[in-house]
């Protein structure tokens, strides 16, 4: 569990320093870059997204060189990659749950999103959930068989997506930590998901990108949204 320390010198439970100030980061969280990295390169979502794209691009470069058409794949994914984290954050994360004749429906995945609203500052509940992860090769090798006549661009197309889905992994890191680089975008991409996170959870769906903010109208000036006080409560009741 990730600890902080009270102003007494007491040792509190992430969890309790959020309801003392939901904004203050735990102090036992990364404040350089260096740390920031050793921790990001140690969980296991971050190297097995690297590992993801080290093999498809490995595979992909023994099949033959790159050529235009592996530009555009590379640059639609590039273009459709906001709304797809918009889609994702709107739709899959903050899914809530839904009675059918008298089950619950839900998913375990919003679930562990729901733990990451009500504990923003946990490493725990920061990174893609594994169980993603072990579905991934399921999925890859499904969309290969799908676009086996086109197997060249397909495996472009999926390696270009992980790379971005490493990316989000380091920018949503990035806005859980007091550190983030000096970088005007970097430090935009956290703002915006902080203010998700602890001013209002229905605007500012992006992560790594803000664009679909921008095309669905939902990142507004910050100071014209209200606090909604349920940040921490998404998905209950």
């Amino acid at each position: 569990m990730t600890t902080d320390r009270s102003h007494d010198g007491a040792m509190i439970a992430a969890t309790e320093t959020a309801k003392l100030n939901p904004m203050r980061p735990p102090d036992t969280l990364p404040r350089t870059g260096r740390a920031a990295f050793n921790i990001f390169v140690r969980h296991p979502s971050g190297w097995l997204i690297a590992l993801f794209v080290l093999i498809c691009g490995a595979v992909r470069l023994s099949w033959g060189p790159l050529g235009w058409s592996d530009a555009i794949v590379a640059l639609a994914l590039l273009a459709y990659f906001p709304v797809n984290e918009w889609l994702i954050h709107v739709f899959m994360l903050h899914y809530k749950p839904r009675k059918v004749f008298g089950f619950t429906i839900d998913f375990y995945l919003p679930v562990t999103h729901r733990r990451h609203h009500a504990d923003p500052w946990n490493p725990e509940w920061v990174f893609i959930p594994r169980h993603i992860h072990y579905t991934t090769p399921i999925t890859i090798a499904l969309i290969m068989w799908a676009l086996w006549p086109i197997k060249e661009l397909a495996l472009t197309g999926i390696t270009v997506y992980l790379l971005l889905g490493l990316h989000y992994e380091w920018v949503h890191f990035l806005a859980h930590i007091p550190w983030c680089p000096d970088i005007a975008y970097y430090q935009r991409r956290v703002r915006e998901h902080r203010y998700h996170h602890f001013r209002n959870e229905n605007y500012w769906w992006g992560v790594s990108m803000g664009m679909g903010d921008r095309i669905f109208r939902t990142a507004p000036p910050v100071e014209s949204v209200g606090r909604s006080g349920t940040t921490s409560t998404v998905g209950r009741g």
